[in-house]
């Protein structure tokens, strides 16, 4: 059994991240270095400036091999805006910056961002033969977690590429051995260097990178660096945006800079995002469910938290109470009080619980100020949030979620993991020293509840056997102690170098906490919350301290949405049912109140989760002429079109928010769409009702267990019937030759013209053009390359991207009569025509599709029912509870869209249908545009006796042309399956037009 983890390499939201990086660099010749060479020696460099002269000078020293990035701006510029277009981002109308290439990537927290940058890294190498790249992190913690990740994901990448021929050293940068640079900048393999922004940080007197070095001949660190012109990767870079971090990124010399996060402070040419709506949407992330533990009636300790104590003009404290609002509502504000003044003043809170409440006294040094009905409260701390009684209720609330969890999931090879946020160190270890001795508060009713709580069931005793001490593990800042002293734990913010430690510990120890035989389950962990510090199968975050910073809820999410892992012969493999990926909050907040300020959270970092987007229509499918619908995508304008008309329809307000007006439910309802985009009104309605925070965090009182109908399985007609409709087939394709040809030469034929590549030489040295220069400068000239350097191999190139034969090719090549652009501006010729083959072969592969019965099942019937033992709960807004339970597999169907519920309804009515049942995920046909997934399986008895068996797929309409492309080719695809396992009736089912 393999122990490592196992990494998808066709996750769709992935590739298009990784795809939208490279094609920013579109037209870039891959042998750059060699014809940059050759241009040398072809044209006298005009007016050499010391600079260039330093630079050629620096990298023959050093013996550099680097990056050599030819492209101008321009072109990069016309890359960035296709780019973002097809993505549905706001197009922009120049670069961020003129001095330096960033290019920011945004996604979501637990969606695979490190896997994207080292992916996308190879694929800049195979491309582009770029092959030096500096990973900056802004902590040791995150470069411990990067670390890992390429410790974890080589085999799967040198895998991957092993027939491109690319391979790649890693290491972790240090002044200790400061001289690794050398071999880092003079390898001719993929080089990926890992450091953090403190080392390159500063000048000669702090940092070993700015100092000369013997070894180094003379030179210093940061110069061998420097001459490579690395690809710079920013691991969360918005904490990295001090002036002294941006200096120290620019002194690197990057060929460019690309910068990955879930929350940028600041944007930059952004080409990719992937925001918190997206990964939910996409199931890329755990939903999110809170059980909320409150103190029920009015008699708790009023809320005062002490954020800091001043002497500007007089003595002021600042207070964070509970103050009404004018509606009569309470919200928590931050008020200036003076000494002696009386809390519940109208002037302060207008609230009738600070009766008796004043400040007698204030202090800075250290800051705390002496309460009347209280006594000391030092900066940072607060009462009346949570009283103890609602702290140990929060910890009950997670050791019975987890042995509920654990009970779904043991079986499945799932580990389940329980995080703990807690106010301070002392609460876990007490008097203690180490997890043996700790005897916290916390600790000591963790210890109480979980003997409580297995006590109640011999299964829970069962699953978890061990002493709690066992069970339980706290990871914090370790304070080292003197020679034959003990090391002390402290608490941190979070933010210093002190928290590394803790983080080093839990990140190096990932896989081990996932192992079964390690029996710790519940990690208990200080406030610090820093980006990195996750772990796939936490599935309950409690948090034992009040909710502070503004993105607080946003970064205690962040720590456990990430999808789990189950262990499986192939290692650690990726689980995304909807039924087990959830992530249970256990909050000291009512849900609403939860919801309302995790969506303010996300507002304020300017996340429109719970609003209508103003990119939310740019992926709907465009209409061609004909009034089918094409793969390209509208792009961000008409998104803004459209949004300004339900706006001005006054279907939505100016924050995006949906309005009462929208009631796409009720008769006559309709959007008033222009003539030109009525085609799009069924895409749009559905895209505004999905704005709803409530689709994405949920009560937990929603929660329902589906019931299993064992009768149903144990029935031979049943068996018979699957028998029958999971058959395995093979399929093969008859492309016509001449319809290839003919199609592919005439899409040529008609594409735009391509630009030949131009050299302009100029101060900065050599650079490719598109088209030529917009302006004469002084010392500049241009020069045409074609015949200059070697042509790619463009058979081979698209043979692969096509599996055409050589001579089909060949003749298409031939008979479009442009193959004097191939030899004047290679790349992008190669990409025009791979694009058009691909398209046009899609075309025609579903109209030449045959199927053939073959031996095997789709999905046996014996997984189909383990599958649906396991299979524990969903919420009731995904969910339609059936009349007549006995028909189908489940009490419950689970459904996706309103169609799919509708029809669940008619089936559930009507007396002829027997059986019905929605096919589960893993019933998976194999088609020529990929793996297709049908929605109903039904029998229908007609006249009485005949048994007739069905397969549906429901969809909003049943015109083609309103559809995708590639989902009128699956359905073709999926018409000559069924029929070649003799299933003569498949249909799609539309609302009003059923077919049953």
């Amino acid at each position: 059994m393999s122990s490592g983890f196992k990494f998808d390499a066709s996750q769709p939201h992935q590739l298009i991240a990784i795809n939208s990086v490279t094609d920013l660099f579109d037209g870039q010749p891959k042998d750059a270095e060699k014809l940059e060479t050759t241009l040398r020696s072809q044209i006298a460099v005009v007016d050499d400036s010391e600079d260039v002269a330093f630079d050629l000078d620096l990298t023959q020293e050093v013996g550099a091999v680097g990056n050599r990035l030819v492209l101008d701006r321009d072109t990069v510029l016309a890359n960035l805006q296709r780019v973002q277009d097809k993505n549905g981002l706001e197009v922009a109308a120049k670069l961020f910056d003129g001095a330096a290439l960033d290019f920011d990537i945004e996604m979501e927290t637990g969606t695979g961002k490190t896997y994207v940058y080292l992916r996308t890294i190879f694929e800049l190498a195979d491309k582009y033969n770029f092959t030096k790249f500096v990973i900056l992190v802004p902590s040791v913690a995150i470069r411990e977690g990067v670390n890992t990740s390429i410790r974890l994901m080589r085999s799967h990448f040198e895998n991957l590429y092993k027939k491109r021929n690319i391979t790649f050293d890693s290491s972790v940068y240090s002044g200790k051995t400061a001289e690794e640079v050398q071999s880092f900048a003079t390898s001719t393999n993929v080089q990926i260097m890992v450091m953090t922004i403190d080392s390159v940080r500063g000048n000669a007197a702090t940092r070993i990178i700015h100092q000369t070095r013997d070894k180094l001949n003379g030179l210093k660190p940061i110069d061998y660096l420097k001459a490579t012109h690395p690809v710079v990767i920013m691991d969360e870079p918005q904490n990295m945006e001090s002036l002294l971090s941006q200096s120290a990124v620019s002194e690197l010399d990057p060929v460019f800079t690309l910068r990955y996060s879930a929350t940028h402070k600041k944007l930059r040419n952004v080409v990719y995002r992937l925001d918190p709506v997206d990964a939910h949407d996409l199931g890329l992330v755990k939903q999110i469910v809170v059980a909320d533990v409150q103190q029920q009636g009015a008699d708790a300790t009023p809320y005062i938290k002490l954020v800091e104590v001043k002497n500007d003009k007089g003595w002021v404290a600042r207070l964070e109470l509970s103050c009404r609002k004018a509606d009569g509502s309470l919200e928590r504000r931050v008020v200036n009080v003076k000494q002696n003044q009386e809390l519940s003043d109208p002037r302060l809170t207008n609230n009738a619980n600070y009766d008796g409440w004043r400040v007698n006294e204030m202090s800075i040094e250290p800051a705390y100020v002496d309460l009347t009905l209280h006594g000391y409260l030092y900066q940072g701390e607060s009462i009346g949030g949570a009283s103890g009684a609602i702290y140990k209720e929060m910890i009950r609330e997670t050791i019975k979620e987890h042995v509920r969890k654990e009970t779904q999931l043991r079986a499945r090879g799932i580990k389940v993991l329980s995080l703990f946020f807690i106010d301070k160190v002392e609460s876990f270890l007490g008097d203690g020293s180490n997890n043996n001795d700790a005897n916290g508060q916390f600790v000591q009713w963790f210890d109480e509840l979980i003997r409580e709580e297995r006590a109640k069931s011999p299964q829970w005793q069962e699953l978890l056997p061990q002493d709690p001490a066992e069970l339980r593990r706290g990871y914090f800042s370790v304070l080292k102690g003197k020679k034959g002293t003990a090391d002390k734990f402290r608490d941190t913010s979070g933010t210093t170098k002190a928290d590394d430690d803790a983080y080093e510990l839990i990140m190096q120890d990932k896989e081990r906490l996932l192992d079964e035989n390690e029996p710790v389950r519940f990690v208990f962990s200080h406030s610090a919350l820093r980006e990195g510090w996750d772990n796939p199968n936490v599935f309950q975050i409690c948090t034992l301290r009040e909710m502070g910073a503004e993105t607080e809820r946003r970064q205690t999410l962040g720590r456990g949405l990430r999808l789990p892992v189950a262990k499986s012969t192939n290692g650690y493999e990726r689980v995304d049912d909807r039924g087990i990926a959830t992530l249970t909050v256990i909050a000291n907040e009512s849900y609403k109140q939860f919801a309302d300020a995790l969506q303010k959270e996300y507002k304020d970092a300017g996340v429109e989760i719970g609003r209508v987007r103003k990119a939310e229509f740019s992926k709907i499918p465009m209409q061609n002429p004909d009034g089918s619908l094409s793969d390209n995508n509208l792009g961000y304008q008409g998104s803004v079109s459209i949004w300004d008309h339900l706006l001005a329809q006054k279907l939505i307000d100016k924050d995006g928010v949906v309005q009462p007006k929208f009631q796409p439910n009720t008769l006559d309802f309709s959007l008033n769409m222009p003539a030109d985009l009525v085609w799009a009104e069924q895409h749009i309605i559905e895209l505004v009702g999905r704005a709803n925070i409530g689709k994405y965090i949920k009560p937990k009182s929603k929660r329902r267990s589906r019931k299993l109908n064992k009768e149903l399985f144990a029935n031979p007609e049943f068996e018979k019937f699957w028998e029958t409709i999971s058959q395995s087939t093979t399929y093969r394709v008859e492309v016509k030759r001449d319809k290839i040809i003919e199609n592919s030469v005439r899409a040529i034929k008609e594409a735009p013209g391509i630009d030949p590549l131009r050299i302009q030489v100029t101060r900065a040295g050599v650079k490719v053009l598109r088209g030529g220069t917009k302006g004469q400068e002084l010392g500049s000239r241009q020069q045409e390359l074609r015949g200059s350097y070697d042509l790619p191999d463009i058979i081979t190139e698209l043979q692969e991207a096509t599996s055409l034969t050589r001579k089909t090719i060949v003749d298409i090549l031939v008979d479009s009569g442009r193959l004097g652009e191939f030899i004047a501006n290679p790349n992008d010729f190669i990409a025009m025509a791979k694009r058009i083959m691909q398209t046009e072969l899609a075309k025609l592969v579903v109209d030449g599709v045959q199927y053939e019965k073959i031996a095997g099942s789709v999905y046996e019937l014996r997984e189909l029912r383990k599958d649906g033992e396991e299979e524990k709960e969903r919420f009731l807004d995904q969910m339609y509870k059936l009349d007549n339970p006995d028909k189908s597999d489940f009490d419950y169907v689970v459904y996706d869209s309103d169609p799919e519920r509708q029809f669940a309804e008619l089936l559930d009515s009507r007396e002829d249908v027997k059986l019905f049942m929605k096919l589960p995920s893993k019933f998976k046909i194999d088609t020529p545009v990929g793996p297709y997934n049908p929605d109903w399986a039904i029998v229908k008895h007609e006249d009485g006796e005949e048994r007739v068996y069905m397969i549906r797929e429901t969809k909003s309409t049943e015109e083609e042309v309103k559809r995708r492309p590639t989902e009128n080719a699956k359905i073709k695809s999926a018409l000559a399956h069924f029929e070649a396992i003799g299933v003569g009736d498949y249909a799609v089912s539309v609302p009003g037009g059923w077919r049953i």
